[in-house]
């Protein structure tokens, strides 16, 4: 008798995802705003550095859901390069141990390319950091870590990027959205 009312209670719902937390070295908010902003998770920036400490990288330029450190409405008067997981299928995130000279694009001022009559890249003005930093590569890619690090790239530190794929992904279902599953590190 115990076993036909134990089968006739509905089964328990699985806990929701909690929500990721923020680390304490965190730059900026982490504000959900849906519109368009460039990505730059992977790009390839130049090497001349500006006498403001900043370098170019070229981003595609995107529509949809991003996370940014700016409000919705700054973002919709200002190309903002902010971060979402529309990159993570096929790549992995590659871990440069040493401290490398790398572009921190969160937040970055960007513009339409003026050479790109299709409007779907933009140049952003991305700070330079020289620290231990993670790049979004593709999973090809993975074994090329001394030649990957050793460019320019927009890139993040390691527990940033860590945060910024959970809360993506933990936000955009959570909120009913469908979204790349977090990027996993390459394989050692």
């Amino acid at each position: 008798m115990v076993l036909l009312l134990a089968a006739a209670l509905p089964l328990a719902a699985a806990d929701p995802p909690k929500e990721p937390t923020k680390p304490p070295d965190f730059n900026g908010n982490a504000i959900m705003c849906n519109g368009t902003y460039a990505l730059c998770i992977k790009a390839q920036c130049e090497k001349q550095v500006s006498a403001n400490n900043q370098v170019r990288c070229k981003c595609v330029v995107m529509d949809g859901w991003s996370m940014g450190p700016n409000s919705c409405m700054d973002r919709t008067n200002n190309l903002t390069s902010t971060y979402s997981n529309a990159f993570n299928v096929k790549s992995n995130v590659l871990s440069c141990p040493q401290p490398i000279s790398w572009a921190w694009c969160y937040g970055a001022s960007c513009e339409k390319d003026p050479k790109d009559s299709t409007g779907k890249t933009a140049i952003c003005r991305c700070p330079v950091v020289t620290s231990q930093a993670v790049i979004l590569v593709p999973e090809k890619k993975c074994g090329d870590g001394t030649t990957i690090c050793s460019q320019m790239w927009s890139a993040a530190y390691p527990q940033e990027s860590k945060f910024a794929n959970d809360y993506y992904y933990w936000w955009m279902t959570a909120n009913g959205h469908k979204a790349q599953k977090p990027s996993t590190a390459c394989p050692q």
